[in-house]
Formats: structure tokens, C-alpha cells, sequence
């Protein structure tokens, strides 16, 4: 990742909440942010033409091989593809990370054309920065400090922001909020 990303991925969480009229700490749920966004969603059952046999493959044979996928038609109006059989929780955090594709306008790594979509893959780097960014969408720093503040555990802060508890293990670890509350509460000891 570029030096400073991981602090602009925060504000970039911020300054979204607020252009929807939400505090820093509150639960941004993905589809809300997709539609603030324009970017439109659909299922494969939605999209014109595809044929019984593909749909069937798509949702029930290989539908654990993919979570969402993000295309753009042919007037450039990002398309988000999402997969329903998985859990709300990994949906969320699909689309949170599909959105952070968007939000960093990644430059695709390779371009597939599939009759009239152009679907894009992205390198390692871009990856990593749309799953930082994701998890930022997801949960803010802010809402972390915020929970931890109102004793809620793992699994409430899961649920509050439609989380996976994975996920909120994973912005405790890497945001470094409960180091920083462990040296608070040692200054204040004494």
C-alpha cells in the first residue's frame, strides 16, 4: 500500500458517513453506500438473457468460487454483481470491498470482455488496499473506539455493524485501538 493510504482509507469512511448524514462511529450498511455511490447492484438472476443452464452453475455449483464481481456497461456506470448464497455477513464485506475498488478507481490489471461487460482483475497491491478500505467502510475507527467504549463485545459489534466477528477481530488487531485504550488507562492509573 502507498504511504498514507491507511489513514486517507479512515477518512475516506468518515467523510462518506457524513456526506449521508451519519456519525463517524455509525453502521454504514453496504447497500446504502452503493446506492450513494450510483453504482448499481444486481443478482445473476437480473441479468438479461443469461441462460437457466449458467444461472444454476453460477448460484448453485460454483457459487462458492465467487463473492461479487464489479464491471462497468457500456456507458462506464460501475455494475456490482453480488453472489446471494452467501451469508449477509460476507455480502456485506463484498460489497464494502467491491466499493473500495471504486472509491480508489484501481486501474484494472487485466480487462475480460464477456459479450458486452468489460470485467476487471486487480493486482495484489490494489487487493490489499480495497480490503483495508473495505474493512474501514465497515467499521471506522472511530465506531471501534465508540463500541469499545459502550462494553460491547465482539459479538455485539458484529451485529451492530452487520459485521463478520472475523472482521472486527481483524480492525481491533490492525487499527491499534486497543493499544492505545491499554496506554490511556496506564496513564491514568499513574
Amino acid at each position: 500500500m502507498q504511504r498514507g493510504f491507511k489513514t486517507r482509507a479512515e477518512k475516506v469512511s468518515c467523510q462518506l458517513r457524513a456526506e449521508m448524514g451519519l456519525s463517524a462511529h455509525a453502521p454504514l450498511p453496504g447497500k446504502q453506500l452503493i446506492a450513494h455511490l450510483k453504482v448499481l447492484l444486481i443478482q445473476p438472476a437480473d441479468i438479461p438473457c443469461i441462460q437457466i443452464e449458467l444461472l444454476h452453475e453460477v448460484l448453485s455449483g460454483s457459487s462458492d468460487h465467487w463473492s461479487a464481481i464489479t464491471f462497468y456497461d457500456q456507458t462506464g456506470r460501475p455494475v456490482i454483481i453480488l453472489n446471494p448464497r452467501h451469508a449477509p455477513t460476507r455480502q456485506e464485506s463484498d460489497l464494502m470491498h467491491e466499493a473500495a475498488h471504486i472509491l480508489c478507481k484501481h486501474p484494472p490489471a487485466k480487462i475480460v470482455r464477456i459479450g458486452g461487460f468489460a470485467m476487471r482483475t486487480y493486482d495484489e497491491s490494489q487487493e490489499e488496499e480495497a480490503k483495508w478500505l473495505g474493512a474501514c467502510l465497515q467499521i471506522t475507527r472511530e465506531g471501534l473506539l465508540w463500541a469499545i467504549g459502550e462494553q460491547m463485545t465482539t459479538v455485539e459489534m458484529a451485529g451492530f455493524y452487520g459485521a463478520s466477528e472475523a472482521l472486527v477481530r481483524f480492525r481491533r488487531n490492525t487499527s491499534g485501538v486497543d493499544v492505545q485504550l491499554k496506554r490511556y488507562q496506564a496513564y491514568r492509573r499513574g
